[in-house]
């Protein structure tokens, strides 16, 4: 027997013990389809090393074309298993390669059988013998090549894109031991053995084929890593055994309920301590849906939980109650753990639990102590963070001041007032300090210790109105990033002033009227009502009278706010009180600009006596305060054409001869703004923008004045 039969047969006798290794390995282990392949390789590389042979020794040219068309075949067959092979065992997610590898094998095959020479010849003259190196004689065929034959190393060179394909994607995961087996066996043994093929078929190398050996080298190498695999996995059996076991004892030695439920919640396991907890022997539950042990209101939840437990989607720490034998309620805090992997039909879970039945009867109490401290905790920590934003205001006094009749009458009424929880509506113009006498009869009411709350009704933006009144929940709107009280709750058992009452919309005015009537209010958002115990002085420096009259103000809400009425006087209605207000004014804001006032010179006293003040105290301090600054020395100084602004009285009349009065003038100057501006008062085109005032103080001076519509018109 010649050498190269003998390397031939002994090629075919280790590709068929492979291949039926492999075979018996996939009967074992079927999910393995790696193995499955690698054994339909094996057996196809068996079977065409054994047709080679014949091919060396044939006599005829038809003998020799069924053998080389048989070799055709089974190589075919061996590079489709092997396609496949690699991408089972690399998991490659370009199938279509293989895919598109498989068809053209097809037409491979069916052109092979078709053709009567096989795809490698179109026709076969002839054989010849031929002399290999080592002196041994082969026979080859003499022919014309079939056209096809280049359709049959396509196949290969899919294989080999689909095997660097499959290398980085492994490299990328990180198994790069995989990643150079797959690379060096086939990425580099397949285009060799491709060009080799062609070269031969050309002519320009000799015989023989070295297919039969190049696969064998293949099989060879990727069956000792499918062998390791193997011995791998049974390593890995022997491991989970071993953890299997340890986790049993874990389970049976733990002092934590533990419970294994089937895919249809089902008990199929129970350890000794749940048994000893709920009074159940093991043989009563193992069986019974787990809902039969938790009370009946709980069930439908439990059976969702079991659900969404098994599809991967469960809370992992839920706390239910468990019916013991004794039909007591013990209340346990589980924890879900799912079996198998994530995206597969979990063949269960197993709930790990602590009794926390005594631990939440402790805590109830604790719970119930700190409650109220809580409770407390917010409202001071609402109320200073309010007072924080309070003392960033300047409020202007100290102390009311003044030692008039006017003023006296309005701390006798503050007296009397003060020490009831009656509702007060302060009136007055503005700047008269209406909010200091608010402030007044709360420090001196039963109320003092708690929250006094200012609202300045006018200043508020219309669509934030409601919102700062009486809070809003978490997401009540556009910008409510969380929960936040409103002034009337942060006054809660305190008192709230609510400033400039007279500018409240209608439909807020509606609100205001039930807290008034039942102190009662819902946060914007919200659909519970809350309660609060709240005096309420109101301050406004319109005529509500007028205002109901005209349709601005709700008739049933003035009469529940002008329950005790108490109007401030004009700093014009007082005089006398001018000299005290002066010296009180400029000490403490001399002392806070840091100069040194120590006179305030007689005449000073007389002019700013004589001026009509209708900015009242405000505009009073106003102007102290910039002669305050200006002053040069130790002495009070007016600043310059403070005159100018407008003095009354018997000063003014001697130096202004044939001229108009200051409150002619001041009438002229209103009554024609107001014209030009079509009778607005407010908004950018409103008289008030156009005489640099505050709409309150111009609806103020048309009041003092007597300026309207009707008296105008009469008068043109």
């Amino acid at each position: 027997m010649s050498l190269l039969v003998s390397a031939q047969l002994i090629v075919t006798g280790v590709c068929l013990a492979l291949g039926l290794q492999h075979s018996f390995v996939w009967l074992r282990r079927t999910g393995n389809t790696a193995h499955l392949l690698i054994a339909i390789a094996a057996l196809a590389a068996s079977a065409n090393a054994l047709v080679e042979v014949g091919m060396y020794t044939a006599s005829t040219v038809g003998q020799y074309a069924a053998e080389i068309r048989w070799s055709v075949a089974f190589i075919a067959l061996f590079l489709g298993a092997l396609t496949w092979f690699v991408v089972a065992w690399t998991g490659t997610a370009r199938r279509w390669l293989a895919v598109v590898a498989t068809c053209v094998l097809g037409v491979v095959l069916a052109v092979n059988f078709v053709s009567p020479f096989s795809i490698v010849y179109s026709e076969i003259t002839t054989l010849r013998p031929v002399e290999l190196p080592w002196g041994e004689t082969v026979m080859s065929a003499v022919g014309t090549a079939n056209p096809w034959k280049l359709l049959g190393d396509v196949p290969g060179l899919l294989l080999v894109l689909l095997v660097i394909d499959a290398c980085v994607r492994l490299w990328r995961r990180g198994d790069r031991r995989r990643a150079w087996v797959v690379g060096l066996t086939l990425g580099a043994v397949l285009p060799a053995l491709t060009v080799h093929e062609l070269l031969v078929d050309l002519g320009i190398l000799e015989f023989p084929y070295v297919l039969s050996f190049a696969f064998l080298g293949v099989l060879l190498v990727l069956s000792f890593e499918l062998a390791g695999a193997v011995v791998r996995a049974g390593e890995l059996a022997d491991e989970v055994v071993e953890r299997e076991h340890r986790l049993a004892t874990l389970l049976e030695e733990v002092r934590l309920l533990v419970i294994g439920l089937d895919s249809k919640g089902r008990i199929n396991f129970v350890n000794p301590c749940f048994s000893e907890v709920s009074g159940y022997d093991r043989e009563v539950v193992v069986g019974r849906r787990f809902a039969d042990l938790v009370p009946e209101s709980e069930r439908q939840e439990v059976e969702a939980c079991v659900r969404e437990s098994l599809s991967g989607a469960a809370e992992p720490l839920v706390t239910r109650s468990l019916l013991t034998a004794g039909g007591d309620t013990r209340v346990i805090r589980w924890t879900n753990v799912a079996l198998g992997k994530s995206g597969e039909t979990r063949p269960g879970i197993l709930r790990i639990g602590a009794d926390v039945t005594d631990q939440i009867a402790a805590e109830a109490g604790r719970d119930a102590a700190i409650q109220e401290l809580e409770q407390f905790k917010r409202q001071l920590e609402d109320e200073n963070v309010f007072l924080r934003q309070e003392l960033e205001v300047s409020h202007g006094f100290d102390e009311i001041v003044g030692d008039s009749d006017a003023l006296m009458y309005v701390l006798h009424r503050i007296e009397q007032v003060a020490a009831t929880d009656t509702t007060v509506l302060i009136e007055g113009e503005t700047g008269v300090g209406k909010e200091l006498v608010a402030r007044a009869i709360h420090q001196r009411s039963p109320r003092a210790g708690k929250p006094f709350i200012t609202v300045n009704c006018g200043a508020l933006p219309a669509n934030l109105v409601e919102s700062e009144l009486f809070g809003h929940e978490r997401g009540a709107f556009t910008g409510a990033s969380g929960l936040r009280k409103g002034r009337f709750e942060l006054a809660d058992r305190g008192t709230i002033f609510l400033d400039e009452i007279g500018d409240l919309p209608l439909d807020l005015q509606v609100k205001i009227l039930r807290v008034v009537q039942e102190g009662t209010f819902e946060r914007v958002g919200s659909s519970s009502t809350r309660s609060i115990d709240v005096r309420i002085i109101a301050a406004t420096n319109r005529n509500l009278d007028a205002e109901v009259a005209a349709g601005q103000f709700r008739e049933d809400l003035f009469y529940r706010l002008n329950v005790y009425p108490l109007t401030v006087p004009a700093l014009r209605d007082r005089r006398q009180d001018i000299p005290l207000l002066v010296h009180h004014l400029v000490r403490r804001l001399a002392t806070r600009i840091g100069k040194a006032i120590e006179e305030v010179p007689g005449p000073v006293i007389r002019r700013l006596s004589e001026y009509d003040w209708p900015g009242n105290v405000r505009e009073l301090e106003n102007v102290l305060e910039r002669a305050v600054i200006l002053s040069p020395g130790r002495s009070l100084d007016l600043p310059h054409g403070f005159d100018a602004a407008g003095p009354t009285g018997k000063r003014a009349a001697e130096s202004a001869g044939d001229l108009l009065t200051l409150a002619d003038a001041e009438r002229g100057h209103i009554s024609a703004a107001l014209v030009a501006s079509g009778w607005r008062i407010e908004g950018d085109e409103g008289a008030a923008g156009k005489l640099g005032l505050n709409p309150s103080t111009l609806r103020s001076r048309m009041k003092k004045h007597g300026i309207s519509r009707t008296s105008v018109e009469a008068a043109e």
